[in-house]
C-alpha cells in the first residue's frame, strides 16, 4: 500500500500555537473516511493517543532550513562566462566549461551543435538574448574537479554580489 504524508506541521493541531524549532512534538497518523491524515501536537496540546490512530511517534521539531545564497542573476552569470571566454587562459578552461553547461541547463545559453575537431569536441553555443556565438571545447572533468569548480563558481558569484552591495 502506498501513501504520502504531509511534512511536519508548523502549528499544533490542538492549540493552534506554533511548533517551535528544537521543541518536542507528538505526531499521529489517523484514518478518516479511508484516508490517512497526519496531525502534530505540542506537549501542551497532547491529550494522548486518539482512538482512530494508526501510528504515533514523538519527534523534535527541526530547525528552520537556511536557504543557500542564491546565485547571481543569469545575466550576471552570462557576463562572467563572457569574461572567461575573452580571457581564454588554460587554468580557467574547465571553469568556463562547467559554467557553460550550467547556463545551457538554465536555458540562458543555447547549444546549437557539437563539432568534432582535431583537438576534440567543441560545443557551439549562442546566448538566448542575442549574445554572440561561443566555441567551447569539451573538457574531461572528474567528479572531484566538478564539485570544486561548482563551489568556485558559487564563491565567485557571492564575492561579486558583496562587492555590488
Amino acid at each position: 500500500m502506498e501513501y504520502a504524508l504531509k511534512p511536519l506541521s508548523k502549528t499544533c493541531s490542538a492549540t493552534g500555537q506554533p511548533l517551535e524549532p528544537g521543541s518536542l512534538c507528538y505526531s499521529v497518523l489517523i484514518e478518516l473516511n479511508g484516508r490517512f491524515e497526519r496531525r502534530d501536537f505540542s506537549p501542551e496540546g497532547w491529550r494522548g493517543v486518539p482512538d482512530a490512530a494508526v501510528g504515533v511517534w514523538r519527534t523534535q521539531v527541526p530547525e528552520a532550513e537556511v536557504k543557500a545564497h542564491p546565485l547571481r542573476d543569469l545575466n550576471q552569470m552570462v557576463e562572467m562566462f563572457i569574461t572567461l571566454v575573452e580571457q581564454a587562459n588554460d587554468p580557467q578552461k574547465k571553469l568556463r566549461y562547467v559554467l557553460a553547461l550550467w547556463l545551457v541547463r538554465k536555458k540562458r545559453l543555447i547549444h546549437e551543435e557539437t563539432r568534432e575537431t582535431a583537438e576534440g569536441a567543441v560545443m557551439i553555443l549562442t546566448g538566448a538574448q542575442g549574445e554572440g556565438t561561443f566555441e567551447i571545447p569539451e573538457e574531461l572533468i572528474s567528479d572531484f574537479e566538478m564539485a570544486h569548480l561548482q563551489a568556485q563558481i558559487q564563491t565567485l558569484c557571492q564575492q561579486d554580489k558583496r562587492q555590488a552591495a
